[in-house]
């Protein structure tokens, strides 16, 4: 009996884990679901919301913005901890609801209303996907915004006017995210690339009869002229399918973006703060292997420069200032590289509040103050849990903003500068190198010694024969006239080692390349140019490591290995010794 009983203890014991196995299972991937289904609502919902401004009465939109609620509201139900989530969504349908049936437009206070509900709602659900408690902030608002969803009045002057307009079939703007490598193509370009292939299958079959119909041994002239058409058409159609694929993987700057109007609408109505947006660059192309990262950290920079930069109106009339702040948002593309460059004319970055919480917060002392650099003092805003506003809220105060900023830069490889004037405004900028696992450049190939180099077109200025310069030797540098430019003139070799090489005809006897690297100019001395040639450049890998001057490798047609020049390294390296030998 007791033995039987034993049984039948540990079989309900391991159908009792079974069952909880599966229902954790089950929540699992309910909530993922959820947070996927989330992701979609509110990818263009802030749009959504500010067109009702221009249309108030438009019976479309309300109706889109009601179903995506009313799906948040539903999906939420299931998942373990969004009871928060629910409670806000289920005012907002609500009010949607009203609107709907009592026919009523839209009104400023309603849109205002919207786009806050959107961001904390946004904030609710990062929290719970990340399965963190709820910050008293958050919960302080979110219990504001539902006591304020019962509040809302309308004049009743405003006839309901159902906007007469074609449905829309909006363009999805493909990012890239951590559960989700893909990305979209239009027809447009799938049809583009289908059209390459083709010809390059024509290609292939034109080859094939070549080698098979003409014997190059008895009629060579005719071997010759196919081989050179064949080498021509090969060239064009590569160049076609490399533009292709390429276009694929990039968007429009003004898509990746689009957000970031709405979002300094909605932060400076939040914060009673009349801002003006101005971007440029945005007809840029950029890899949306970036677009989500580029624009996590423009939105953290919006939100920033808006909280803490941004005066009131009040604040920029005694100083003078014109009531109506400004933002702007500059996006360009040099040497493979993004440079954002967001300013704002606020307040600037006060340095004595940053040192007194830097050393509050134990990240300098008061001895180290006279040895730092205006750069280093901005940068301490850079370090995790850094603000230096008293109150938070869940539009800032945890310091987690920049911090992202400055995390994701350096994911990249990229770097940050700061420009602040006090009372002026802040200036940032950000470099982010375009991420590449086949790079493609066109090069001019030389030798020096017995190794080839490939420097990239981009970045030559000139070549000239070393015996046509007229050389000056100063602090052991050697140097030449270029441009009106007094232009450091070395080899490879003395680049590393900052020593020169004591033959004085060695100049004389070698061609120089004048790279040039934004306003800097170097000439790099070789033996021989070899001619231009496209290649693919690849990483040098852990058993090469790194070498310095130089991106990577690609091997040529002889099969010979060449060294990709990195004009900006080779540069640094040439400015960093003459900044030693004059120290």
């Amino acid at each position: 009996m007791s033995s039987d009983a034993s049984h039948n203890d540990n079989s309900n014991s391991s159908n009792t884990d079974d069952m909880f196995g599966i229902e954790s299972d089950v929540i699992e991937q309910v909530s993922k679901a959820f947070f996927e289904e989330a992701r979609d609502i509110f990818e263009k919902f802030e749009e959504e919301v500010l067109k009702l401004e221009s249309n108030p009465g438009d019976e479309e939109l309300i109706n889109l913005l009601f179903r995506k609620v009313h799906t948040l509201k539903g999906s939420v139900g299931a998942v373990p901890g969004g009871q928060l989530i629910g409670s806000l969504s289920h005012e907002f349908e609500a009010l949607l609801n009203r609107i709907k049936k009592e026919h009523h437009a839209v009104n400023g206070e309603c849109v205002d209303l919207f786009l806050k509900s959107s961001r904390i709602l946004k904030v609710l659900v990062n929290g719970l996907k990340e399965k963190r408690q709820i910050y008293p902030e958050e919960l302080s608002e979110t219990i504001e915004l539902i006591a304020r969803f019962g509040t809302v009045q309308f004049d009743g002057s405003a006839a309901p006017t159902k906007a007469s307009r074609q449905p829309q079939v909006h363009k999805h703007v493909a990012t890239v995210n951590e559960e989700d490598q893909g990305v979209w193509l239009n027809m447009k370009q799938l049809n583009e690339i289908l059209r390459v292939s083709g010809e390059l299958l024509v290609l292939k079959n034109f080859f094939t009869a070549m080698s098979q119909t003409v014997d190059f041994r008895t009629q060579p002239e005719l071997f010759e002229r196919r081989h050179n058409e064949f080498a021509q058409n090969l060239a064009k159609i590569s160049d076609q399918l490399q533009f292709q694929v390429q276009g694929v993987r990039k968007d429009r700057a003004d898509l990746i973006f689009h957000g970031v109007p709405v979002l300094v609408r909605a932060a400076a109505t939040e914060l009673d703060k009349s801002v003006e947006y101005v971007a440029k660059g945005m007809d840029l192309l950029i890899d949306k292997s970036l677009a989500q990262d580029l624009t996590d950290m423009v939105v953290h920079l919006a939100r920033n420069s808006i909280d803490h930069g941004i005066e009131d109106q009040f604040e920029r009339a005694v100083q003078g200032k014109s009531s109506i702040g400004k933002v702007t948002l500059e996006v360009s593309e040099k040497n493979g590289v993004i440079h954002l460059i967001f300013g704002d004319d606020g307040a600037g970055l006060n340095k004595e509040r940053i040192l007194r919480k830097a050393i509050s917060s134990g990240l300098t002392t008061e001895a180290d103050i006279p040895h730092l650099s205006d750069d280093q003092i901005y940068k301490f805003i850079f370090n995790a849990g850094f603000s230096t506003k008293d109150k938070v809220t869940t539009m800032s105060g945890r310091g987690v903003g920049m911090d992202v900023v400055d995390t994701t830069v350096k994911k990249y490889g990229g770097k940050i500068e700061i420009t602040s004037v006090l009372g002026q405004g802040s200036t940032f900028h950000l470099e982010v190198p375009i991420p590449q696992n086949i790079m493609f450049e066109s090069t001019l190939i030389c030798t020096w010694n017995s190794f080839h180099f490939a420097i990239p077109l981009m970045s030559v200025s000139r070549i000239i024969s070393g015996s046509l310069l007229k050389i000056t030797t100063v602090n052991h540098f050697r140097y030449c006239q270029y441009n009106g430019l007094t232009t450091p003139l070395l080899n490879y070799q003395e680049m590393l080692t900052g020593e020169l090489n004591p033959d004085e005809d060695l100049v004389n006897r070698s061609s120089v390349i004048f790279i040039n690297n934004k306003s800097t100019v170097i000439g790099l001395i070789v033996d021989n140019i070899d001619g231009q040639a496209d290649l693919v450049v690849k990483n040098f890998g852990k058993i090469l490591g790194h070498l310095r001057g130089f991106k990577g490798i690609s091997i040529l047609a002889d099969e010979n290995v060449t060294y990709i020049v990195d004009p900006e390294m080779l540069v640094g390296m040439i400015v960093a010794e003459r900044i030693e030998e004059a120290a």
